[in-house]
């Protein structure tokens, strides 16, 4: 211990002496463990740190699935099957249902739109999850004739009801009816979707008893003792005794299960791990930076080691002196890159869009705790021994009795030469691979955003309406159909369309690319599948002049138009994907579809067949759609696409106030444009967010590269003055002298392209699965990198060059 102590009194006084590398050290490792640490806070939140509840390993996510329709794979599972699951399941201590839903809640004069997640009363229970204040839900609070009581999230009761303890037993207006309070969720609860509300199920006996309409996602807990594969085998049993029961609504249906954080993170986790190796990268190049500088450092310093070495000083003395000095600077600079890393993991999650963040709600949470700062003494120890360890070596076996011999032109050994070089390579050779990464990535969310989605997106605004069931019921059995909500679309859309520099508006029950809408299993008349063995598409509910809002083509037949009323006969649309599929490729028109969710459904006649649409996400497969009538069957969540002659965020407060001149209640979700709905994809987010990030890693990595190319060319030019003195002497001219010293450079850099483009061929594989219309090894991508080193590499060499060209040849032979 004394020796250490006595080891950092010295390295302190020594960094004293030269305060401008000291800064130049410290700037430089903070930056790299800085941001190692902030990517590493969300890592360890994402796909390490325990989940809030009890045994969160053996929580399983749990749904079913259809083999043959991989591009429709929802793993919700019908209300029937989930009570089915709990009878005969034993695999499982617990199986409890939770699904979105939003509402509109009335706390003061102004309405607001709230989400909330539905879920079984054996919800929290199967989390091992109690209230912080109030009771969990019992079964009695599951009923078909509404809502009745509602827990709130503790950051909702925090903003909106101001911590108030005194909140349970309060009742507020949901939907313009009563409900009850009793209870508040716990601070650091949060669930995949996580919402301000949670509420029992109490949907209408449809949804209650269909066993065809998969709308819930199921969350289990393994009995004790049983094992996922134990629980999965007799899941499918069950499963298949189900699909034997039932034919008609479970044929073809297999069972799923993965554990409840892969759900979590499934897409986000090649993401992350993708980030967390770039930003080491650029850790790599900031220690390659400080070895550069140290080994500089040490040629001064040969003369102070060779007389402590011949004054009794060990060679390990010595290396352990270096490696103190080196730890000490790495420690600075993990105090330094601690504050960054702060605020870094703020701006990565600022940056994520609200979707992800409801996705994956604990990201919020992300910050420095005390396994971020272990990672943290980790990679302090690690960097000091990497950058700290070849310079001490090379200075531990130099000669002593050269380094005591009074030369004053500073020479270096070649073993250190050759060392310099080699790490000056391999920055040169990082650099090259995050730049490629970074430009594969951006070419991808290039390539996705010039993806034809089918519609233009451009100069539309888009928000919703939930109408309360409460205020506008729908009787879709009833012959004299004629509602409220039906009323209230037409009397909106005409509302919109009367805007001053609206040019048309339409209406349907989700918006494109945004991810929402659901599928249906029907069977197409003269194409009838086996039983179980359906057709299923996506199904969109829309309005009349929805495809000319979205200028959505139709290829043959016709639009819905006023005609089509709930008393005319039943009409449908399909888009191409759908003849495609299930008719192959016939003409779809006067076909006829029944949906089979009930025997009572009739066939509808296929009036028209319209263009296919991007309806889930950028990068998905074009799915069979199948679109009916507002009028024949209203929605009571409604999305509006309006376009104008101009930017769409300039009419949204007009939009607005047409919305409050029908309905003063009733709350304006989510105003934004179309085009933002597309960028906010998560096809798009996957892509574009490791693209900037890597992008800047980039950026730094190359001017950390640049510079340590720099100081090789510089002290390279300072080592080799008489030698450039002579040259001049026997007659070489400048532009000789340019050209030597920039060769030297050059070849530096092309060697560390060559190395680099071989580590890129091979890592830019594990980016394949984030890639979209570029592959790993794009030689346009690759070249484009290549160039760009090569330029900022000659005009790092230029001024050293530049430098050289001035030597005087008799100033450089005296000076020897």
């Amino acid at each position: 211990m004394g020796n250490l102590v006595r080891n950092l009194r010295y390295a302190a006084r020594s960094l004293q002496v030269n305060p401008g590398f000291a800064v130049i050290a410290v700037l430089t490792l903070a930056l790299g463990i800085g941001a190692n640490t902030a990517i590493f806070s969300v890592v360890y939140t994402a796909l390490l740190r325990p989940l809030p509840y009890h045994e969160p390993e053996r929580l399983m996510s749990l749904g079913e699935s259809r083999e043959q329709l991989p591009n429709l794979q929802f793993s919700q599972v019908s209300y029937p099957d989930y009570l089915d699951w709990r009878k005969q399941a034993k695999s499982f201590s617990s199986i409890a249902v939770y699904s979105g839903d939003g509402f509109t809640l009335r706390i003061a004069e102004e309405p607001k739109n709230v989400f909330a997640t539905q879920v079984s009363a054996n919800f929290l229970s199967t989390l091992g999850v109690k209230p912080l204040l109030g009771r969990d839900f019992i079964d009695e609070d599951v009923q078909t004739d509404g809502l009745h009581v509602a827990m709130l999230s503790y950051r909702f009761w925090q903003s909106d009801f101001g911590g108030d303890k005194g909140v349970v037993g309060r009742v507020v207006q949901v939907d313009n009816m009563p409900a009850t309070i009793v209870g508040v969720l716990p601070r650091n609860f949060e669930f995949f979707n996580s919402t301000p509300m949670w509420v029992p199920i109490h949907q209408s006996g449809d949804m209650i008893t269909r066993r065809s309409l998969r709308w819930l996602s199921v969350v289990g807990r393994l009995a004790p003792g049983v094992t996922a594969e134990q629980a999965r085998a007799e899941m499918n049993s069950v499963t298949a005794r189900l699909v034997a029961a039932y034919p008609k609504e479970n044929g073809s249906t297999i069972f799923v299960m993965n554990t409840l954080r892969e759900n979590f993170v499934g897409q986000v986790r090649p993401l992350l791990l993708i980030l967390l190796g770039a930003v080491g990268f650029v850790l790599l190049i900031a220690c390659v930076n400080v070895a550069n500088l140290l080994m500089t450092r040490s040629i001064g310093r040969r003369k102070e080691f060779a007389v402590r070495v011949a004054l009794g000083a060990s060679r390990g003395n010595i290396l352990s002196q270096l490696l103190t000095e080196s730890l000490l600077l790495s420690a600075l600079g993990a105090a330094l890159g601690l504050a960054w890393a702060q605020w870094g993991v703020s701006l990565l999650v600022a940056a994520m869009p609200e979707m992800q963040l409801q996705a994956m709600p604990y990201l919020r949470d992300a910050g420095i705790n005390l396994p971020v700062l272990g990672f943290l003494c980790g990679v302090t120890i690690l960097t000091a021994t990497f950058f700290g360890l070849a310079p001490g070596l090379a200075v531990a076996r130099g000669s002593v009795n050269e380094a005591l011999k009074d030369e004053t032109r500073g020479g270096t050994s070649t073993v250190q030469a050759r060392l310099r070089r080699v790490l000056v390579v391999a920055e040169i050779s990082v650099a090259l691979v995050l730049l490629v990464g970074a430009g594969l990535l951006l070419k991808s969310v290039r390539a996705l955003l010039a993806r034809d989605p089918g519609f233009d997106a451009r100069n539309v605004l888009t928000f919703s309406v939930n109408l309360p069931t409460g205020s506008y019921p729908t009787d879709k059995d009833d012959p004299s159909f004629d509602t409220a909500a039906l009323h209230f679309d037409k009397a909106l859309t005409e509302r919109l369309r009367a805007i001053p520099g609206v040019l048309d508006a339409g209406q349907g029950s989700s918006i494109p690319a945004s991810g929402g809408g659901g599928t249906v299993r029907c069977l197409v008349q003269g194409h009838e599948a086996q039983l179980g063995q359906e057709d299923e598409a996506q199904t969109v509910t829309v309005a009349e002049r929805y495809f000319s809002a979205l200028k959505i083509p139709v290829l043959s037949g016709r639009g819905f138009n006023v005609n089509d009323s709930k008393k005319a006969p039943g009409v449908l649309l399909v888009n191409k994907a759908f003849a495609n599929a299930y008719l192959g490729g016939a003409n779809a028109v006067g076909k006829r579809i029944r949906f089979t969710y009930s025997d009572k459904n009739p066939y509808l006649e296929i009036v028209g067949v319209v263009a296919d649409t991007t309806a889930v996400d950028l990068a998905s497969p074009l799915p069979p759609v199948i679109y009916s009538f507002n009028d024949q069957g209203p929605s009571t969540f409604l999305s509006y696409m309006v376009r104008t002659t101009g930017d769409p965020a300039a009419f949204v407060g007009a939009a607005r106030m047409a919305l409050r001149d029908i309905d003063a209640q009733l709350p304006m979700i989510q105003p934004q444009s179309l085009e933002e709905v597309a960028y906010q994809s998560p096809s798009v987010f996957f892509r574009r967010y490791p693209s900037y990030l890597i992008g800047s890693f980039a950026v730094l990595a190359l001017a950390l590269a640049m510079i340590g190319l720099y100081g090789l060319i510089s002290y390279t030019v300072q080592q080799r003055t008489r030698e450039i003195g002579i040259r001049v002497a026997l007659g070489a001219v400048s532009a000789d002298i340019f050209q030597m010293v920039l060769g030297e450079g050059l070849r530096a850099t092309l060697l560390g392209i060559a190395f680099g483009v071989v580590a890129g061929l091979g890592l830019t594989r594990l980016m394949a699965s984030v890639l979209y219309g570029v592959k790993p090894s794009d030689w346009v991508t690759f070249s484009g990198v290549g160039m760009v080193l090569l330029v900022v590499a000659v005009v790092a060499c230029a001024v050293p060059a530049r430098r050289a060209m001035r030597v005087d040849p008799v100033v450089a032979l005296r000076y020897e």
